[in-house]
């Protein structure tokens, strides 16, 4: 399973179990068989129950976000200083290097065969962009570069990751009796927002889709 079904699959089971904790919640509330002394043991005992499943989902989740975090960046890694030993993607690149120098590349087809070859090599497209933008077909073709999103991505990656500190969190749930309407539907209405942030703007690998960014 991808990282991000993984994390959605948690924020989704948490979601289940926390709504069904309120609803049991609501219900002690607005029962008359409970004095006001044993509503709140009642609702202490079920919340009290209820803190190592939250510990546990916010645990699994940080876990999944930060292990998704280090593969991507050593993916990112392996596309730019892993390629330095390889000789023959080298030369390559230098014959490239050579023919933007030259301004011998006016076919926009070519030059974006070019790109999809260094696609992922953020240094070698950094140095391609440069050398295009003093050629005669700067215009034409700067827009081919894809952006280098990387620091942007793990900053999203990292908003999220707060998200969940935030709304995962058995001090939140502790509050959840006295606050029910107000922070209980604030929580759900969260957890709504992570996952439909996880699948319109990452790929399985939590890297940011192109063109929805």
């Amino acid at each position: 399973m991808s990282k991000k079904s993984e994390l959605i699959n948690v924020l989704t089971g948490y979601k289940s179990q926390y709504e069904s904790i309120q609803t049991q919640i609501l219900n002690i509330n607005q029962s008359t068989a409970y004095t006001e002394a044993g509503r709140e043991q009642a609702i202490n005992k079920i919340v009290a129950g209820f803190e190592p499943t939250v510990q546990q989902c916010h645990d699994k989740a940080i876990f999944i976000i930060d292990s998704g975090l280090e593969a991507l960046q050593s993916k990112w890694r392996t596309a730019s200083a892993g390629k330095l030993s390889d000789t023959g993607y080298q030369m390559g690149l230098a014959n490239v290097i050579k023919m933007l120098e030259a301004d011998a590349i006016h076919d926009r087809e070519d030059m974006q065969n070019i790109i999809n070859i260094y696609k992922g090599d953020f240094n070698a497209l950094a140095t391609i962009a440069n050398l295009i933008q003093s050629g005669s077909h700067s215009m034409e073709f700067i827009g081919l570069i894809p952006k280098d999103n990387r620091e942007y991505n793990k900053r999203l990656i990292n908003q999220l990751r707060g998200n969940i500190d935030n709304h995962i969190d058995p001090y939140t749930i502790q509050h959840i009796a006295k606050a029910y309407n107000s922070l209980g539907s604030s929580v759900s209405m969260s957890l709504d927002s992570m996952i439909d942030f996880l699948n319109t703007r990452f790929n399985d690998a939590l890297e940011l889709v192109e063109g929805n960014l």
